[in-house]
């Protein structure tokens, strides 16, 4: 799980400072305020080690690649407005986060980094420290292509060299461990563990893939949904399919089919459809979803975009496994306010009973009103969630951490941001009221 997250220099963000993330967290603001932009640190350093090419110090993205995030070049990603701080200077990106590994007596393990400009606008790596205390390593850039490397226990750096230039921002070349020889045993887990974190994410774009009239289906459960969601649909497919050879045979629904019924579950809470229906279309490999609603089927498009908007939230929720990360922009997309509301019961329920862990980005009032309703129930625990209010001052943001106590009442409440309903209420009463009071002026037959 993330627990902390802090940015310098980065985007609209002079620094973040430390950022707490917890089981839930939630950021909140006005449109253009930077919350994008934490979610996308998050996704560029994924995209990096992930990237296939081991000489690249930050993957920007590739608009023509399908990348999760696409940034440009490294004066679009560097703060305009940057300052010098004890730990980043101002011409250097810095992006750092904290998880914890579940594995017992492990604790927190950290990824610090900086960049600065490198050729042809890329990213070069200033600076790196990775590894859990003690047990981890720092690199630092001596010169162009030329690294001293340190072990976290010991108080000496084992030397500098173009070897000890980590690959894609967090391992070592083969050349590196053989040229360290005994230490690398120390230190050649870091890398994979980092990897294996940042493998957890399970990403949501706030525009999902619209629905289709058919889906060609290949014949199994796919291992990641897409960051458009795209798959969410396939993963429906193979769920519903167990579920209907189960029911054929009259044996036991297997553990796959889970995903197809707790989805109709959570479609019926959010008063979206009485059931989903899948259908073969004859000896082909495409399939039909149908939604079920008063005892008639149609096609997922022949109903509201909201339905195709919020399955890959669903979807996402329930197929994630234990430890993984949830980021999704714009969960309540299209859909109106109770389905808004349920949206934080599903979230809330699936990270306490199956420590799944939900980073969103949302403007809705219905979602963020639920959450304080599940914490003054005891249904959630203030610790549990962390609750972020973004908001922009001129050309730089800021970030505000909302205090919510034992009864889910928010102590330092930015002012109007979900507008202000009691006084459009007193406008409303009084306009009302002076209406009324022209109309009696005017033909004395308007009673009070």
């Amino acid at each position: 799980m993330l627990t902390h997250l802090k940015l310098d220099n980065f985007k609209i963000w002079r620094s973040t400072g430390a950022m707490r993330l917890a089981p839930i967290t939630l950021l909140l603001g006005t449109n253009s305020s930077g919350k994008s932009s934490l979610i996308q640190s998050l996704l560029l350093i994924r995209q990096t080690v992930k990237s296939d090419d081991p000489n690249i110090d930050l993957d920007l993205g590739n608009p023509d690649e399908g990348d999760s995030v696409t940034l440009g070049q490294f004066r679009d990603v560097l703060c305009r407005h940057g300052v010098a701080s004890p730990s980043n200077p101002a011409n250097q990106i810095g992006i750092e986060f904290r998880w914890r590994d579940p594995a017992p007596n492990i604790g927190t393990a950290i990824f610090s980094s900086r960049y600065r400009k490198g050729n042809a606008g890329s990213a070069e790596l200033d600076y790196l420290r990775i590894g859990v205390e003690n047990q981890g390593y720092t690199v630092e850039r001596r010169k162009p292509g030329v690294y001293r490397l340190q072990l976290a226990d010991q108080k000496k750096p084992i030397g500098q060299s173009e070897d000890f230039r980590p690959e894609r921002s967090f391992a070592f070349s083969a050349a590196a461990l053989a040229t360290l020889g005994m230490p690398a045993e120390q230190i050649t887990h870091i890398g994979p563990a980092l990897l294996n974190e940042l493998s957890k994410i399970i990403y949501l774009g706030p525009v999902r893939k619209l629905a289709q009239r058919d889906y060609v289906w290949a014949g199994r459960m796919p291992s990641s949904i897409g960051d458009d969601g795209s798959k969410a649909i396939d993963a429906l497919i193979a769920s519903g399919v167990a579920l209907q050879k189960a029911r054929k045979t009259g044996k036991p629904a297997p553990q796959e089919a889970n995903l197809f019924e707790q989805t109709v579950y959570w479609l019926k809470e959010m008063n979206l459809a009485d059931g989903l229906a899948i259908k073969s279309l004859g000896n082909s490999a495409r399939y039909e979803l149908l939604i079920e609603n008063y005892g008639e089927q149609s096609n997922i498009k022949d109903v509201g975009v909201g339905v195709s908007q919020v399955l890959p939230v669903i979807v996402a929720a329930l197929h994630a496994e234990p430890g993984h990360i949830v980021i999704v922009e714009e969960p309540e997309s299209h859909l109106h306010p109770r389905a808004q509301s349920v949206l934080a019961n599903l979230i809330a329920q699936v990270s306490k009973e199956r420590s799944v862990q939900f980073i969103a980005e949302t403007h809705s009032e219905h979602l963020f009103r639920r959450m304080q309703t599940l914490v003054a129930r005891q249904d959630l625990e203030p610790k549990d969630s962390a609750l972020y209010f973004v908001e922009r001052e001129k050309n730089l943001a800021s970030l505000r951490e909302l205090e919510v106590d034992q009864v889910g009442k928010i102590k330092n409440w930015p002012e109007s941001f979900f507008g202000d309903a009691l006084g459009e209420t007193r406008e409303q009463t009084k306009l009302s009221i002076q209406r009324a009071k022209e109309l009696r002026a005017k033909n004395g037959s308007v009673s009070d």
